[in-house]
């Protein structure tokens, strides 16, 4: 039989510390943050956190939050859009400043 190394959630989640993810909780709400960490019960803690609508706009800015793992839909890592990209590189970032979405 063939061992195939195959990715565990845990894994991914560790992959994604200090990344942009979006998380949906129960109740269809959304969130974009940095995961800044998690544990075993998918307990999370997002810095820079935004709620956002169903068109991914921002609906209101949270800052540091702490998500019951229970209430967690799913989580998704994420990178900025392509025109996002282009706008904050065209600002030119100053030292130590913290990029945005």
């Amino acid at each position: 039989m063939n061992m195939v190394n195959k990715p565990k959630p845990l894994d991914l989640l560790n992959k994604s510390l200090k990344s942009p993810v979006i998380v949906r909780i129960r109740g269809g709400r959304e969130f974009r943050g940095t995961l800044e960490g998690y544990d075993l019960h998918m307990n999370l803690i997002l810095s820079d956190a935004e709620e956002l609508n169903s068109d991914a706009s921002v609906k209101s800015i949270v800052g540091e939050i702490l998500m019951r793992g229970d209430n967690v839909v799913y989580i998704s890592p994420t990178v900025r859009r392509d025109t996002e990209k282009e706008e904050s590189e065209g600002k030119g970032k100053e030292a130590g400043e913290k990029e945005q979405w």
